[in-house]
């Protein structure tokens, strides 16, 4: 028997023997569980794909204020960014 037909099979007896209930539970506890995980690696997607937006942006916000000729200094303590991170901009 190939695993669909003892699945069937199985699935069958525990009907019969009044373990359905289980089955479904199982299942809802599967459900929730699948959910649950997908909504953490989403969250944490989201959090990166977040953090890399904002991180582009105040690239850009340096970029645009070294050409205007602002004090490096005042850009880091702005931006939170070091001395060094901003030259090499």
């Amino acid at each position: 028997m190939d695993k669909r037909a003892q699945m069937k099979c199985a699935l069958r007896k525990a009907t019969e023997q009044g373990h359905s209930d289980g089955l479904e539970q199982g299942r809802a506890e599967g459900r929730a569980e699948g959910r649950a995980e997908g909504r953490a690696e989403g969250r944490a997607e989201g959090r990166a794909e977040g953090r890399a937006e904002g991180r582009a942006k105040i690239i850009e916000m340096v970029r645009n204020f070294k050409k205007a000729g602002s004090d490096i200094e005042l850009i880091s303590q702005c931006t939170g960014l070091s001395v060094e991170e901003i030259n090499a901009l």
